[in-house]
């Protein structure tokens, strides 16, 4: 866990924490905490030290001060999750790694949810997020508003990709937040891609997008659900504080780059999931190479043929998959879309007719690009 001046919200949530060692394998030697305090000014370090140490229960607290380059949370995330790694790596189990932040308070389930997550096939679990209420009702309405309708959209997309590109491991119901409030991994899985990547903020998502590159399965669990600070005036420069700030001041602004349009969203979900079955059943990138417009040599040069990779190196090459995401005002009419859409292909399934000609019906192409 990383912590830059929390001393008014470290003791909640540490109080959580403590309260999942029982949980954690029935043998509370098999849990601690590393905390990794960069640059504080505060007692948030005394204040850890006491708690834990009180508590009698292992634990590292790392004060550091960092050079302007290094002292964010991306750093200290990626510190914490090193150092917590060698611990696991000595005791001799097979180790696993949660995470979260310094404003948070994880549910009296937090441990052994992750634990039965990551117990079969699934290499790391996502829990969600909820805004501390009495926080969040200090939010001005239409920042209020803005984040119910973003949440209704995104869920509207899960549950179509969960039609369209279902997994395995990740079965619906899902959620698409990849959160450092709460993310769990296997040692294994952190070794394997080679740590968290060394970014100054948004290491959640990137640690997420480094497994889904190495084909490491994700389960978006949403019973994880954890409770963060809805404050304006974060730490973390680029975090979640900043984007809710920024979204203040611009009230039209685009949002997550994954809120796009209804008709560039579905074509993303066919065409990752062609993908994902021409590696089961004989991927020939030259013709891949062909369908995403992409530069010769993209695919059929690929160091490791691993769908992930050949996914990511799409996303980040393909005219086809620019991410363009919808402001506010442009996305109640996507959103009306994809439930029309998800309420059709229901029906479809009950009546079990196939669900390719329910797309033609349900989309109304010329009222949505209308809008876009």
């Amino acid at each position: 866990m990383p912590a830059r001046d929390e001393a008014e919200r470290i003791e909640p949530c540490l109080s959580a924490l403590l309260r999942q060692r029982n949980a954690s394998a029935g043998d509370e030697r098999g849990f601690g905490i590393v905390l990794v305090a960069n640059n504080c000014r505060d007692a948030t370090v005394p204040l850890a030290r006491d708690m834990l140490a009180a508590a009698g229960i292992g634990h590292l607290v790392l004060a550091l001060d960092l050079p302007p380059h290094l002292a964010n949370a991306g750093f200290a995330r990626g510190l914490a999750l090193d150092v917590a790694s060698l611990w696991a790596g000595r005791a001799g189990a097979p180790g696993l790694l949660l995470t979260t932040d310094a404003d948070t308070r994880v549910g009296p389930d937090w441990v052994s949810g992750n634990v039965a997550g990551l117990s079969g096939i699934c290499g790391a679990v996502a829990g969600r997020f909820a805004f501390d209420r009495r926080e969040e009702r200090a939010w001005p309405a239409h920042l209020l508003a803005r984040r119910r309708l973003e949440a209704a959209y995104e869920a509207a997309l899960a549950a179509l990709a969960a039609r369209l590109d279902p997994q395995p491991c990740d079965p619906w119901p899902n959620h698409w937040t990849e959160s450092g409030a709460s993310f769990a991994l296997t040692l294994d899985a952190y070794r394997r891609i080679g740590g968290l990547p060394a970014v100054e903020a948004g290491e959640d998502r990137a640690l997420a997008d480094a497994l889904a590159r190495h084909d490491i399965a994700i389960r978006h669990d949403p019973a994880i659900v954890v409770t963060t600070s809805a404050r304006l005036d974060g730490r973390a420069r680029g975090g979640c504080a900043s984007a809710l700030r920024q979204r203040c001041v611009e009230r039209d602004a685009p949002g997550d780059e994954r809120l796009e349009a209804l008709p560039a969203a579905l074509q993303r979900m066919v065409l990752r999931a062609r993908l994902r079955h021409a590696f089961s059943t004989g991927f020939h990138p030259d013709a891949w190479e062909r369908q995403l417009h992409l530069a010769e040599g993209t695919l059929s040069r690929l160091p490791q043929p691993r769908f992930g990779e050949a996914w990511a190196r799409a996303l980040a090459a393909s005219p086809l998959l620019i991410a363009r995401p919808l402001r506010p005002a442009q996305m109640k009419a996507h959103l009306a879309a994809a439930r029309r859409l998800l309420a059709a292909l229901a029906r479809a399934s009950a009546n079990g007719e196939k669900i390719e000609p329910v797309f033609a019906r349900a989309l109304p192409q010329n009222r949505l690009e209308a809008h876009v």
